[in-house]
């Protein structure tokens, strides 16, 4: 089994804590069962977050707050993009789902990867929760900022499930096996 480094361990620690079904990358039989979790928390949330966009949507509409509606649109549509971009990946030949040992594949990366979207998606709940607040108190001086920070956060989910993504379909590339 791989070593893994304290942040790594810790990192390991939390995902379990928080996704249901998370177990680890290290034995072959509980990669996919992992990978699976992993999917299907981030999913979840992203679907619960854009749903939480679309009550925001329906409250700024019914109170005429004209200028959030695009904002607004674009949030949603960054979501589902998102969530298709999780749903259509593909690892093409990697054997990391299929190999019995991982002799010298880097798994602190993953997890620590893996954490930074945990991070992010928790940033990301906040954020919807002031432009609610925002929302219901009139604010609307902050739509514009709040949408791009929560843009940010997508955008910033979207690099590290990209990244991810290279790392577990570059592992037979890399005579990892």
């Amino acid at each position: 089994m791989p070593k893994l480094d304290p942040e790594s361990n810790e990192a390991r620690k939390r995902l379990r804590n928080e996704i249901t079904g998370y177990v680890t990358y290290e034995k072959q039989n509980d990669r996919k069962y992992t990978e699976d979790a992993f999917r299907d928390y981030l999913e979840t949330n992203l679907s619960n977050s854009s749903d939480e966009i679309k009550k925001i949507q329906e409250a700024a509409l019914m109170s005429q707050m004209i200028t959030t509606w695009s904002d607004l649109d674009r949030l949603i549509s960054t979501f589902t993009d998102l969530r298709l971009l999780l749903q259509k990946t593909s690892y093409g030949i990697s054997t990391f789902f299929d190999s019995e040992v991982i002799k010298e594949f880097d798994l602190n990366y993953l997890y620590t990867l893996e954490k930074t979207i945990l991070d992010i998606i928790s940033s990301l709940k906040e954020k919807i929760s002031h432009f609610n607040d925002a929302i219901e108190s009139g604010m609307l001086s902050d739509s514009s900022r709040i949408t791009n920070e929560i843009l940010d956060d997508l955008s910033a989910v979207q690099d590290a499930w990209e990244e991810r993504r290279r790392l577990i379909a570059d592992f037979q590339k890399l005579g990892l096996v």
